[in-house]
């Protein structure tokens, strides 16, 4: 009988067992896939579709020196920082430097096209009860940024508990303080946050260079890197000329603020930000937000040539932000971007950093 199963089974061709083995996804599980016979074991790394979760960092003095792992640290480090900013700066500890990195769990898979790394948690801790959500998208430095903060979240009877009384309006014409400037300061660290883990997707990107769609998420839903096949080839042609050019030549990348990476990230591009708010939001299914700001980013055209061949209406710039905005986030958060998107927007302007 057993003999019988196993020769019925060996009849399923092996672009079946690509598509079921596609549809596992998952890492782990293709892993032990391997180990059930040398038929699964030839099979599995021609699998294109793969998601790797990250469960634990294991810390380690042996690996090298901006290490895909330090992403957690790095960012903490970089967002306390940057808060301290309004009293004393403080110098950054060195991240610890870990091992067993996507690239190295990857290097077994020859075949990969679409790939998600999902990270155990979000990389800001704000003050309690602040919800921050963005989504960025990618090719060599950012092509797109949207960001949705929101103060505070109430729930059924939850509503109207002494939160009436909070005024969490912004003063878009005064002098950039108080919810501004916290705004801001929110626009910032999301923007450090998705270049750093842009910047440490790089060495997947560069051994694996068959991808043609690549995701960086995380398990609390707090942001998300996109790289499409587009952003994906311009990165590797980026690389290929300012890297690994002939001669040895390149720029080295870890050192790097000229060619477009600076302390262990991405630099982002002078940016100009359409900024939304509304103090208080309601919804159909019980749930109320407090202080809403949604913000949409995207690079500047600092060239004066460039910049009027591609000057654009309000209305086209407006038409623009919502094609971006909406389907950015599910749930009560894509409602809330729709909400947003029909109040008046204020435009603000970043240099590079």
């Amino acid at each position: 009988m057993n003999s019988f199963c196993e020769d019925e089974f060996d009849k399923i061709p092996d672009a079946i067992l690509l598509l079921i083995l596609n549809q596992i996804s998952d890492i782990k599980t293709l892993t032990h896939c391997k180990t059930v016979s040398k038929r699964f074991n030839s099979l599995v790394p021609q699998v294109e579709t793969l998601l790797v979760e990250v469960d634990c960092v294991i810390s380690t003095t042996s690996s090298e020196s901006g290490d895909w792992f330090s992403l957690l640290n790095i960012i903490k480090s970089i967002f306390q920082s940057f808060q301290d900013l309004l009293t004393s700066p403080r110098k950054l500890l060195s991240p610890k430097k870990f091992s067993n990195s996507p690239t190295e769990i990857l290097r077994g898979f020859e075949k990969i096209k679409k790939l998600e790394i999902e990270l155990p948690s979000g990389d800001l801790k704000l003050e309690k009860g602040i919800t921050l959500r963005w989504k960025a998208e990618f090719g060599k430095s950012l092509k797109s940024c949207v960001i949705l903060a929101v103060r505070s979240i109430e729930y059924g009877d939850q509503k109207g508990s002494g939160g009436d009384e909070i005024d969490d309006e912004i003063d878009f014409h005064g002098d950039g303080s108080g919810g501004l400037k916290l705004r801001v300061v929110w626009t910032i660290s999301s923007l450090i946050a998705a270049s750093t883990r842009h910047y440490l997707l790089r060495e997947v990107i560069k051994e694996h260079k068959e991808i043609e769609s690549l995701v960086l998420s995380d398990r609390e839903n707090e942001g998300k890197v996109i790289m499409n096949q587009q952003g994906l080839k311009e990165f590797r042609v980026y690389e290929e000329e300012n890297v690994g050019g002939s001669g040895g030549g390149g720029v080295d990348l870890s050192t790097s603020t000229v060619q477009g990476w600076k302390n262990n990230r991405t630099v982002v591009p002078a940016v100009r930000m359409r900024m939304r708010h509304e103090s208080k939001l309601d919804f159909s299914c019980g749930v109320r937000m407090r202080g809403a700001t949604l913000v949409v980013v995207r690079p500047a055209i600092t060239d004066e040539f460039e910049r009027g061949k591609n000057r654009k209406s309000e209305m086209e710039e407006r038409q623009e932000d919502k094609e971006l905005a909406l389907g950015s986030f599910d749930g009560v958060f894509g409602e809330a971007v729709e909400a947003l998107m029909k109040r008046r927007s204020y435009l603000l302007e970043m240099n590079s950093f």
